[in-house]
């Protein structure tokens, strides 16, 4: 009934509003109970779209090694050029790394003062040709090699869900790329289940938040944006515990993203991290969970578990 009631609020738009006014959290349980048996397990990603994210990813990288996190981080070509160093460090302590296109088509926003200058694509990433789109992911991953010496482990889409076209994934298995997370649990009926596609790449839905269940559980619209939805201090961490609770009581999987600058200057980053201790959700990288899908083995998820997802992606 639940299941039968969540594709019916997620099929049109003024639905999708209702459900999230008028029962969201019963929404949010509906979805992520659609993933029962799957895990438990959490996968803990950041997108490095501006270069004020670039320059807090030291601090960050600190954070996660004191909590024992290997994360997934989503990285633009151009800044990989700009910026080596920075994402060097990435490399140098066994973060997983995803192609995130060599410019980010649509970065510019007129309404953010970090984002509005003028060589800052302005084009949507579905709306730019396949070829285009094509040229964005090969050069990104020319970039990676060249520059950090290995491809990247998989892709996600710059903005993802909305934006994201399926025409890519052609494009990833000629790569040699293994996975993909560019779309929304709550638009596809496995709601949160990573799921194959025809050619071979696997894709990972990003997980809803309890409050805003057809959207994303992301520090953008928590705390990033304009008009933020969760700005109180504590409060996205709070999201994040509820997800935890309920992928830990259903044996779910947790799959979010967070922009660097903003997650760590507003203290969620290391709140998000003590909690995530507190609850011993096993956190692990996209790469191992591709390999334990794969293989039908346990997922690796010790300190090292990122050299799994390295390999996999060599």
């Amino acid at each position: 009934m639940k299941s039968r009631l969540i594709d019916w609020f997620g099929s049109a738009r003024l639905l999708r509003h209702a459900g999230t006014v008028l029962a969201p959290r019963f929404c949010f349980e509906a979805i992520m109970d659609r993933q029962a048996g799957f895990g438990p397990y959490c996968t803990l990603s950041f997108d490095v779209d501006f270069p004020r994210d670039v320059a807090v990813l030291p601090d960050l990288v600190e954070q996660l090694q004191q909590h024992g996190v290997v994360a997934s981080f989503a990285c633009i070509g151009r800044w990989v050029r700009e910026f080596p160093d920075e994402h060097r460090g990435l490399v140098d302590n066994g973060m997983e790394l995803l192609n995130h296109t060599e410019t980010h088509p649509n970065l510019y926003h007129p309404d953010y003062e970090y984002s509005i200058s003028a060589d800052l694509s302005r084009h949507r990433f579905n709306e730019i040709t396949v070829e285009e789109r094509r040229r964005e992911i090969v050069a990104c991953h020319q970039t990676f090699v060249e520059i950090l010496g290995r491809p990247p482990a998989g892709f996600r889409t710059p903005h993802f869900g909305h934006l994201h076209v399926d025409d890519i994934y052609s494009s990833l298995a000629e790569l040699g790329y293994r996975f993909s997370s560019s779309v929304m649990a709550a638009d596809r009926g496995n709601s949160g289940v990573p799921f194959q596609r025809g050619d071979g790449v696997w894709e990972f839905p990003v997980s809803p938040c309890p409050d805003h269940p057809f959207g994303v559980l992301d520090s953008w619209h928590a705390i990033g944006k304009r008009h933020p939805r969760h700005a109180r201090p504590g409060e996205l961490a709070a999201m994040f515990e509820a997800c935890a609770d309920r992928v830990k009581a259903n044996g779910g999987y947790l799959n979010a993203y967070l922009d660097p600058k903003a997650c760590v200057d507003s203290g969620e980053l290391e709140r998000i991290l003590g909690g995530l201790a507190n609850s011993g959700l096993p956190l692990v990288t996209y790469g191992n969970l591709v390999a334990s899908l794969e293989t039908g083995g346990a997922v690796d998820v010790g300190p090292g578990a990122n050299e799994v997802g390295e390999e996999s992606a060599v």
